[in-house]
């Protein structure tokens, strides 16, 4: 079976990983690559020998060059690009994966759905946690019925304050951390979500805020609690580490049914490694090195979409519907905090 050909928009720390994960995957040969950095994009582009021919400044410019002879494009550029990327590749008939979000809003991210719908190619949206195996193998139990009718559902994501500089002026997060944690309690209720009350805090005075808490209820009665802030100290052990980064994801998820609950922390590693400028606790599900090689979900997720690519099935994991009411959840989020409402969620589109 000849290897797929496919592009990689955006080389960003996390771009990088999709590089190294693309690069590293026998069935895939790592056709073009985007990047507004010519230095990051040369250094990226010689470490997976990819053909000067191939290296692209613009994605435009890219996808008029390259489409003709590419299987699939892989966004990970920054999120105000997402959804118009993402159609301009669906408009050249290409598969797409995009990181999340979709887009940064509800209309942009149903526009291209409703495009790849159309058109019968395969979108996938980035949500790598429910390829990560305990987020998995906790819905496999909800699916089950073994908690029987969900009581609440609790998901905490506090990340690095030194991470917020980045985001800060660029997304609310709600869009940028809580959008992980919001698919999670969509995928477990498997129910929609009606009314939203929310709250914020904006300390660093960027334009947007540093904290934001969200109460969601469900049709069905559950009830959900979002949380995520900005704020956790440098001296918190660091559970994201690379040769040249490091920082902390304070990750938490619990679910209280009628029948059982279920609890899990991301910080909880079995490893330790303490050394006099770092505690290092390393997170060995989403996207560990091990013997050369990019593991975990992230590997899972993107598999997962080339293997869509070839068959053209729908996925039976990674849901665009689901992706897409969650923008819309995450608008209503944004809309309570500003008004200090609660916010009915419509249901329809």
């Amino acid at each position: 079976m000849p290897p797929l050909n496919v592009a990689l928009a955006g080389l960003g720390r996390f771009g990088q990983l999709h590089a190294a994960v693309l690069g590293q995957l026998p069935e895939v040969r790592l056709a073009a690559l985007c990047d507004p950095d010519p230095a990051v994009l040369a250094a990226v582009a010689d470490r997976h020998a990819v053909p000067a021919g191939a290296r692209y400044a613009d994605f435009g410019a890219m996808l008029d060059g390259a489409a003709d002879r590419l299987d699939a494009v892989v966004i990970v550029t920054p999120e105000p690009l997402h959804a118009e990327q993402a159609l301009a590749a669906i408009g050249r008939g290409l598969p797409v994966f995009v990181e999340k979000p979709l887009a940064t809003s509800h209309e942009a991210g149903r526009q291209v759905a409703d495009a790849a719908a159309r058109a019968g190619l395969p979108l996938q949206v980035g949500f790598l946690l429910r390829f990560e195996a305990q987020h998995a193998l906790l819905r496999a139990e909800i699916a089950a019925g073994r908690f029987g009718p969900l009581v609440t559902l609790r998901a905490k994501r506090n990340v690095s304050r030194a991470w917020f500089p980045a985001y800060g002026d660029r997304i609310h997060p709600v869009s940028e951390t809580s959008i992980h944690d919001l698919d999670l309690l969509l995928w477990y209720a498997a129910d929609a979500v009606d009314r939203v009350y929310a709250v914020e805090r904006n300390l660093s005075g960027r334009r947007y805020p540093d904290a934001c808490l969200a109460l969601l209820r469900f049709a069905g009665g559950a009830v959900g609690l979002l949380e995520t802030s900005w704020f956790v100290p440098a001296g918190a052990p660091a559970n994201v580490l690379t040769p040249d980064w490091h920082g902390t994801i304070d990750a938490e998820l619990e679910v209280v049914g009628r029948d059982r609950t279920a609890r899990l922390r991301l910080l909880d590693a079995g490893l330790a490694l303490w050394s006099p400028e770092l505690t290092a606790q390393p997170e060995a599900g989403l996207w560990p090195e091990l013997h050369g090689q990019i593991a975990g979900a992230l590997r899972e997720e993107v598999s997962h979409f080339l293997a869509r690519v070839r068959d053209r099935a729908p996925s039976p994991v990674a849901s665009v519907a689901d992706a897409v009411v969650g923008l819309r959840v995450a608008e209503a989020i944004v809309e309570s905090a500003r008004t200090g409402r609660e916010v009915v969620v419509p249901t329809a589109g």
